[in-house]
């Protein structure tokens, strides 16, 4: 599943980084001397950034399963009217199709 940074969270966890590098690159190349503080606080925001990641794909999937719902109306619509109306509905149901394909690839960045 994709994460979701804030702008803060990749700035601090490129700083950690940065650091956990100098940390490592300064001490003997057998032994782990990145402090464990530095790596605790990098999993949380990568925890957070997870969570978030998850909320904004259910929050997607909400929102096409609500507009797929709405085509099917539309498109119901379209074929128990005539003329003008039909017409309507049909731009209608494009319109929420294309709509549904947005939410879709967007949903796949997701994945």
């Amino acid at each position: 599943m994709r994460s979701s940074y804030t702008r803060g969270e990749k700035l601090r966890l490129a700083y950690l980084v940065v650091k956990a590098a100098k940390q490592s690159f300064a001490g003997d190349r057998n032994v782990d001397t990145i402090d464990p503080r530095v790596k605790a606080e990098a999993v949380r925001i990568e925890e957070r950034a997870a969570e978030r990641g998850e909320r904004e794909a259910q929050a997607l999937r909400e929102q096409l399963a609500k507009t797929r719902s709405d085509a099917a109306s539309a498109k119901a619509a379209m074929r128990a009217s005539r003329g003008s109306a039909r017409a309507e509905a049909r731009r209608e149901m494009h319109a929420h199709e294309a709509a549904a394909r947005r939410l879709e690839r967007e949903l796949n960045t997701y994945r």
